[in-house]
């Protein structure tokens, strides 16, 4: 996975924001289905789904088959986590462990999360 330092930490934010307070992201699609801006966005910077695929312990051609087939809700499910919420309490620790890689430190990503969480809520 090859994402911008700045990618994943604005992808930190979001996921911060969307698994703490459950529903906040959500946009009415007219007469079609809820569709949440953490997905779109997150579809955004993960468009081949390894990311995705690599916090569900999956290839990204094992999670493209299987989205194929379902919804990304009974993926999760097939996976072990029980909901959304999970995979994005677990997205969070996956980023939060590759900024910590990258060289940034626990304060430093606390710090950037509460100064731009209020963005987003």
């Amino acid at each position: 996975m090859k994402l911008s330092t700045k990618t994943v930490a604005s992808l930190l934010v979001v996921t911060a924001v969307a698994a703490t307070v459950p529903g906040l992201s959500q946009i009415t699609i007219p007469k079609k289905r809820r569709e949440s801006q953490f997905d779109k966005l997150l579809a955004t910077h993960d468009r081949k789904g390894e990311l995705r695929a690599e916090i569900l312990g999956l290839s990204p051609h094992e999670f493209k088959q299987m989205s194929k087939k379902m919804t990304f809700e009974q993926v999760i499910q097939s996976c072990g986590l029980y909901s959304k919420r999970d995979f994005r309490i677990a997205l969070l620790g996956y980023l939060r462990n590759e900024l910590l890689g990258r060289g940034w430190s626990r304060t430093r990503i606390d710090a950037y999360i509460l100064t731009r969480a209020p963005r987003f809520a």
